[in-house]
């Protein structure tokens, strides 16, 4: 007899086929050699076995209604170190814009007024002192240096945001609360890997792009700007395809390097090694989040649009408007992130379940929950000696 639990059978149908949880993956109904035994399973309402519940989700393979359940779930068990913290943290941004503008000297009438002048007057030069002087009265190269510290808080609080909600989703698969200044202390060290993770990410992106609208400039000159321009055009096209393939192959690097022991190299195989076969899934997940979030968000801008309006109004404070504007979709931003990035964790979760049998070291790690401040750190199929530090 096995040292631990058996993991539950789903109910099957006329057929034979498992119902209830998909088809589970091969060696579902194996433990392995030498596990450390977890929560027993439980009867279900139908009679028949259920995995247990520690936290936020079964510890079985997931469905996207347990996914989306438990998006929400850890929400409601850590809104500190999820919501809170992402609108917190997302209006870093916000501030900078504003002080930035502020230092600038920019004003949406002088822009308006730029832009005016120069729709009256087409054959005028756009970059011409009549045209641009007022709304924008620095060198470009202060717009340029304002632009990149702009995208470098920007990509500090995408780090702040999802190093904790990693965190607090792990936990709270166990049931574990999950503090601010303890999801921050626990995510520190993979924040860091994440930042320059992203990093590497925008030099690759920025390459990627940089290459089709080269090779056009190039053909610009033998073959016109409009075939350079349609050729640029097709090479997109082309390449968008291997973007999003490749894209969605690494979408769970982020929460893999909060999740495992250190190594970017690493959580870029491991989330390769976990989407392969599940490609398609992982992308309907993300395109059904990212609908609803949009939907969500778009309501919320017009709302604040036509509340501006009528709190300043909009011919006679036009830069007090375009500020709410901004405010609300940071906040609307940054609430889209935080619950991507925890669906994102749980689909982690649900594919080391399926081709790594996490459940059980998530099982084994309930009976001794402090040994692990994040739940299923290590290596895949057995708790590690040493984890992270704990907060």
């Amino acid at each position: 007899m096995s040292t631990h639990g058996d993991p539950p059978t789903p109910p099957r149908d006329a057929a034979g086929t498992p119902g209830g949880w998909g088809q589970p993956p091969p060696g579902w109904n194996q433990p392995p050699a030498g596990g450390t035994r977890g929560p027993e399973p439980r009867p279900g309402p139908s009679g028949w076995w259920q995995a247990p519940k520690p936290g936020v989700v079964e510890l079985r393979p997931l469905g996207f209604a347990d996914l989306l359940d438990a998006t929400f779930a850890v929400v409601r068990r850590a809104p500190l170190a999820t919501v809170a913290n992402a609108m917190l943290v997302q209006l870093l941004p916000v501030l900078a814009m504003v002080l930035l503008v502020q230092w600038l000297d920019f004003s949406v009438v002088a822009l308006e007024r730029a832009l005016d002048a120069l729709a009256s007057d087409p054959g005028s030069d756009p970059l011409g002192p009549g045209v641009w002087a007022e709304a924008f009265p620095h060198p470009w190269l202060a717009y340029a240096g304002a632009g990149v510290a702009v995208l470098v808080v920007q990509l500090l609080a995408n780090v702040l945001v999802v190093g904790p909600a990693t965190v607090a989703a792990m936990r709270a698969v166990l049931g574990l609360p999950t503090g601010w200044g303890q999801s921050l202390a626990l995510a520190r060290g993979g924040m860091l890997r994440i930042a320059l993770w992203n990093v590497l990410l925008g030099a690759a992106g920025t390459a990627l792009v940089a290459v089709p609208v080269a090779v056009s400039l190039l053909l610009a000159g033998a073959l016109g700007v409009a075939v350079a321009s349609l050729g640029m055009v097709a090479m997109f096209l082309v390449l968008a395809p291997l973007w999003l393939w490749v894209a969605i192959r690494i979408c769970l690097v982020p929460a893999l390097l909060i999740t495992r022991p250190p190594g970017i190299a690493r959580a870029v195989r491991s989330s390769w090694s976990l989407t392969q076969g599940s490609w398609w899934r992982t992308l309907g997940i993300l395109l059904v989040v990212a609908v609803v979030l949009g939907i969500i968000g778009g309501i919320l801008s017009q709302l604040a649009a036509v509340l501006g309006g009528q709190l300043f109004g909009a011919a006679s404070a036009p830069d007090a408007v375009v500020a709410l504007g901004i405010v609300v979709n940071a906040l609307v931003g940054a609430a889209g992130m935080v619950l991507t990035q925890l669906m994102l964790t749980m689909l982690q979760v649900d594919l080391r379940i399926r081709r790594e049998r996490l459940d059980l070291v998530l099982a084994a790690g309930t009976q001794h929950p402090g040994n692990l401040p994040i739940p299923g750190y290590g290596a895949p199929g057995a708790i590690p000696a040493a984890g992270p530090p704990a907060a």
